[in-house]
């Protein structure tokens, strides 16, 4: 019998027996030797190597000395002679698993040619959805991004389709993944059973649902037309009586799209009955506990409590624990909270990441995932963007708008300075269509008819490279990775900084690759083939919201990712592209971010909830390296000027470089730092490496509270009720901030500001702050 090394902590969970014949090991000793045999030197005995029915083969010896140089050795080719190796592994017993608890019910079966396909850390995934199916529930299936999710729900659902356990599957997902799921479900042998709900013409999806409803299988859509149509789906108007719920299965990928539990997306997905409900999400909490307990909610609600319960009992002390400026006593009930909720959901929560899988299964030679080394580059403001950055601060109506709780203009206006000047000084025919908040839309208006009629001097913005602190430093990194014959890709999240980018590469006679919301669906999987071929250009330039999912991008081994976003996973997923199963390269990550300006805040905030997604996934004390206070303010001008980030330095401190860095690395570290505009580069591995000890708690520290302090559930009670309103603040704030739907609109501000630089009406002084300033603009 062969379970992995997953263990069932719930003793219901523990019932379920994994029952594994091997017997085929015996089989496969009468099956023949898998030969290979040289075309030149046919007299050399051929090479023999048993298949004993194993998805990992070892070879005892080599013939090959190396890369052939020349037509010569190009014709040595080694020719495997497969004799039905297919139907010879049909043969062998299927991999089986019983459930004891309700011995009566067929068992589940998956054949084993496709059961070799998986990696261990899959077959571990599907013991643990079989785990879900006999305890009649559901689950999230949270394993980080580019272990082959996809991959182990789709060998599952084979398995029940073969074992008659299942009728029928309803797979939501994003757009840019259906492809990918047809791909996957194809190589386990159920392409026969996919039903592709999408696309314009509404009698093609109708009949695609009809021939599910009658016949059974898989019917692939989109979260949107669930949305749209989810009455349809869930059988409303199916003429034929159906015994029990319509859908077996109801999977959800990227299931965090449903992070909002009142949006009209997770109500319709509600509305369709099903049996059993799996969610796939690496990023289940991405801004919040919220987020984690809505997914919860849709698969399996009778894991955690109600939304204000949960919010009392586990989200208000593990945010409150969270902060680096909290009391110890605070920081010690939010472990305890945390290690709670962790155990709470474990039966139904499994996550693995890339580090513990690869070491642990050995998946590559050297038993171990190429590195990933995350740096982060501290530019410096260049001198106009400096000059746009304080003026726009001494509006008087940014800092209004900030007090009445509606800083997305002013935001939005400063991102743009960061990456570039002429994102906020030259007007696009682009307009983001999207849906806006009246009152954030006339505090923008406001500001543009408030900053005076200033005439317009479009000669005097500058256009070139230069100008922007971030795109000379792309530049500069570009010639030294191609000259050395890396394949990039540059993550942004906006197309005019795309565009911007995608200017200066063609003027420095570089190719490209380029995909973003405009490219055709069609054209997408054309353009990704290409690139890991090694058929496109080395430069590869994608928006993070259509590049950051569903693509396998490792034939690029280096990735620069140009603005933060205030949800970490957006450039997580994006890096993940790259670092994942089928990368042999070592990955170095850039992350570029603007010193002392709103870009150092929204990576502060990238940190606090990286921490709060930890505290309750992983068991290790996670360290507190910033508060809230310190992100509370992004209208404020820095005191130490634009040259040095305080964020760098701290983190400098208190981690420094691994000990273990390469010869390699240490020089690209130093040709990084010596480029100019560069105030540092951090070294953003090693986040989180550290273990954190909280102290032993008595009645004598407590609250500094002596002999009198209050038993800790009577301070734990007192806890949850301070500040309770910070987490839904945050969260309210963040999703402003990552919102981007007032672009439009901002231009003419940013317009009226430069004209007044260009023309001399407004000046802007080295020391200059918006508190003190006596030349604000009204």
């Amino acid at each position: 019998m062969s379970t992995g090394h997953f263990e069932y902590e719930d003793d219901d969970i523990k019932e379920v027996v994994v029952e594994y014949h091997d017997t085929h090991a015996a089989v496969s000793e009468e099956l023949p030797d898998l030969e290979m045999e040289a075309t030149v030197g046919s007299g050399k005995p051929p090479y023999n190597l048993q298949d004993v029915g194993s998805s990992s083969l070892e070879m005892k010896e080599s013939t090959s000395t190396g890369d052939c140089e020349d037509d010569d050795d190009v014709k040595e080719v080694l020719e495997y002679h497969d004799t039905d190796a297919a139907e010879e592994q049909d043969r062998l017993p299927d991999f089986e698993m019983v459930d004891t608890v309700a011995s009566s019910k067929p068992p589940y079966k998956l054949p084993t040619r496709i059961f070799n396909k998986l990696y261990p850390h899959q077959r571990e995934g599907l013991i643990w959805l079989w785990s879900l199916r006999c305890r009649g529930t559901g689950g999230i299936l949270g394993d980080d991004m580019g272990l082959g999710k996809t991959m182990q729900v789709s060998a599952f659902l084979a398995g029940l389709f073969h074992s008659g356990l299942i009728r029928r599957v309803l797979v939501v997902t994003p757009n840019m993944v259906l492809t990918h799921w047809i791909k996957e479900l194809s190589v386990v042998g159920l392409r026969h059973k996919i039903s592709t709900y999408y696309g314009p013409k509404k009698d093609v999806r109708h009949y695609e649902l009809q021939h599910v409803f009658k016949e059974g299988g898989i019917l692939l859509t989109t979260y949107d037309m669930v949305r749209i149509n989810y009455k349809q789906i869930r059988g409303d108007f199916y003429d034929e009586e159906e015994e029990g719920k319509m859908w077996n299965y109801v999977i959800l990928d990227e299931a965090h799209l449903i992070k909002n539990p009142k949006a009209q997306r997770s109500q319709c997905l509600l509305e369709i009955p099903c049996v059993h409900r799996i969610a796939i999400s690496g990023t289940p909490i991405q801004n919040n506990l919220k987020e984690m307990w809505s997914i919860f909610s849709f698969c399996c609600p009778e894991v955690l409590p109600d939304k204000d319960e949960f919010r009392k009992k586990y989200e208000v002390p593990i945010y409150e624990g969270n902060d680096k400026s909290a009391r110890s006593l605070a920081k010690d009930i939010s472990s305890d909270v945390a290690k709670e909720l962790r155990e709470r959901i474990k039966p139904y929560f499994l996550r693995r990441t890339k580090s513990e899988v690869f070491l642990e299964t050995g998946l590559t030679d050297d038993k171990q995932l190429p590195k990933k080394n995350e740096l982060v580059i501290w530019l410096k403001l260049t001198d106009r963007q400096r000059q746009l950055y304080k003026a726009f601060l001494k509006c008087e109506l940014v800092h209004l708008a900030a007090s009445r709780g509606n800083p997305l203009a002013a935001i939005t206006v400063l991102k743009k300075i960061c990456d570039h000047p002429q994102l906020v000084t030259k007007r696009d025919e682009e307009m983001d269509m999207a849906e806006n908040n009246d009152q954030e839309m006339e505090m923008a208006e406001k500001m543009a008819m408030n900053l005076g009629d200033m005439p317009r001097d479009d000669g005097a913005v500058e256009v070139g490279p230069e100008v922007s602190c971030k795109l000379s430093f792309i530049l500069a990194l570009l010639r030294n990775l191609l000259e050395e014959g890396h394949h990039v890709l540059i993550f942004s999240q906006t197309h005019k900084m795309l565009n911007l980018i995608q200017e200066a590469i063609l003027l420095e006679g570089y190719s490209f690759s380029r995909m973003d919301g405009n490219t055709e669906i069609s054209e997408r999987e054309r353009i990704v083939k290409d690139f890991q071929e090694g058929l496109g250009a080395q430069i590869f330039l994608l928006t993070t919201k259509v590049g950051g999912i569903g693509l396998t991008l490792t034939k690029a081994a280096r990735v620069i990712v140009v603005d933060p976003d205030w949800n970490p996973s957006t450039d997580d997923q994006s890096i993940d592209r790259v670092y994942r199963i089928g990368q042999t390269q070592d990955v170095i990550v850039y992350r570029l971010i603007t010193s002392a300006t709103v870009e150092e805040k929204i990576y502060k905030t990238q940190v606090l909830k990286g921490a709060l997604f930890r505290a309750a996934t992983e068991k290790n004390e996670q360290p507190h390296y910033f508060s809230q206070s310190e992100i509370q303010d992004p209208f404020s001008l820095p005191e130490q000027g634009f040259d040095v980030s305080l964020t760098q330095k701290q983190l400098q401190e208190e981690h420094g470089y691994p000990l273990d860095i390469d010869a390699p690395l240490r020089e690209h570290i130093e040709f990084l730092e010596q480029q100019p505009g560069t105030a540092g580069v951090g070294y953003h591995s090693l986040l989180f490496s550290k273990t954190e000890v909280l102290p032993m708690f008595t009645e004598n520290n407590a609250l500094g509270r002596g002999a009198h302090a209050k038993p800790k559930d009577e301070c734990f009670t007192a806890t949850t009720c301070t500040n309770s309103e910070i987490p839904e603040e945050m969260n309210r704030l963040t999703e402003t901030f990552a919102s981007t739907t007032l672009e439009p609109r901002l231009s003419d501000c940013a317009d009226k500001i430069v004209n007044a630089l260009d023309n001399g009406k407004l000046t802007v002084g080295a020391d200059s702050s918006p508190s003190s300033s006596k030349e604000m603009i009204y």
